[in-house]
């Protein structure tokens, strides 16, 4: 049965392929379908991302859906939904504000807004992909663990949360990337690297050694090739933009400034390489120069500048080191008036 029309040459058009097959096989433990004609309790949004996380882990799948703007009778029909309509930052707002109550901040891998038609009318309907929780780590909610169990929101059984912490975590950084090679990465991010390491090293026997290898030998050493095949750390870091594609969702690392009224006044999202986003992101920030008079007996001000940039670049640096990438979340520095 067809529950709608769309353009099929939309760039959109798997998606609402997607929602045609989601409601032909209606609600299952990893899919939850609201009308939310108006609104909907986040609460309960962030509770059905922590049971459709769980489960999607459960059902060893990488992602489930929670899709807003379908009605939830038994004639399965679109509806549509104005939650978070209006301004694109709203939506923005909300999937950071939710990732803050979940584990290890993770929030949805994307969200897409449709408009299907039905008889000659759109509709607005809203599709969250959420991650499946990471190996080992069952997703909370305010810390607590939610499930399904048919179509009902439920606590997490203590067998599945054993089961899923039981799982074998395994060091996804340094894990091989299938029918890849050098060419997937920046040149320049490579060129970048050598001589980061150099400086590093600061030793001249090391830098006459760098020297003579080439790019493959140079990230082999480094251990972010393995016959000739790069890994998952070689690709955050020094991946093209072009071969971005190759993760289920790209890294990304987002600069948002918020004005003293709370709204977001501009913005600017960087993917990889991420080896060199440091700087990038180093320049939006406003680091502010400020004078003062050290003390009474002097006639000269002293100037410091508002952030410390040593400090900074390493918790920057710290962000990106550390970031569970397997979970497909973003990134983010949120600079408001005052603090970052």
């Amino acid at each position: 049965m067809k529950y709608f029309e769309y353009d099929t040459a939309s760039q959109k058009a798997e998606y609402y392929e997607i929602l045609q097959m989601l409601m032909e096989r209606w609600e299952y433990e990893i899919v939850e379908f609201k009308e939310a004609k108006g609104g909907y309790n986040e609460d309960k949004i962030g509770q059905y991302f922590s049971a459709i996380s769980n489960e999607a882990n459960l059902k060893q799948q990488q992602y489930g859906w929670f899709v807003l703007g379908v009605s939830e009778s038994v004639d399965k029909h679109i509806v549509g939904t104005s939650f978070k309509s209006g301004k694109s930052e709203l939506l923005e707002k909300f999937k950071y504000g939710i990732s803050k109550d979940l584990t290890d901040g993770i929030s949805f891998l994307d969200v897409i807004e449709l408009y299907p038609d039905v008889d000659g009318k759109k509709h607005r309907v809203l599709m969250f992909k959420i991650p499946a929780s990471a190996v080992g780590i069952p997703t909370e909610w305010k810390t607590k663990y939610y499930a399904r169990s048919g179509d009902s929101l439920v606590p997490l059984q203590q067998s599945k949360i054993d089961i899923i912490r039981q799982q074998n975590r395994q060091d996804w950084s340094r894990q091989i990337i299938s029918g890849t090679s050098i060419d997937f990465l920046d040149n320049d991010a490579i060129a970048f690297a050598r001589q980061k390491y150099k400086e590093k090293m600061n030793r001249s026997h090391i830098s006459e050694e760098i020297e003579v290898m080439s790019d493959e030998e140079f990230l082999t050493k480094l251990k972010l090739m393995k016959n000739g095949q790069v890994t998952n750390a070689a690709m955050v870091l020094l991946g093209s933009s072009e071969h971005d594609d190759i993760f289920e969702k790209a890294p990304s690392l987002m600069w948002r400034l918020y004005g003293s009224d709370g709204e977001l006044k501009d913005y600017e999202i960087f993917g990889v390489p991420f080896i060199t986003v440091t700087e990038k992101i180093f320049s939006k920030i406003r680091n502010l120069t400020y004078r003062y008079m050290p003390n009474q007996l002097s006639l000269f001000p002293k100037e410091t500048q508002q952030y410390d940039t040593w400090l900074l670049r390493e918790l920057l640096n710290n962000g990106i080191a550390h970031s569970n990438y397997q979970l497909g979340g973003r990134i983010y520095v949120n600079e408001e008036e005052g603090c970052i």
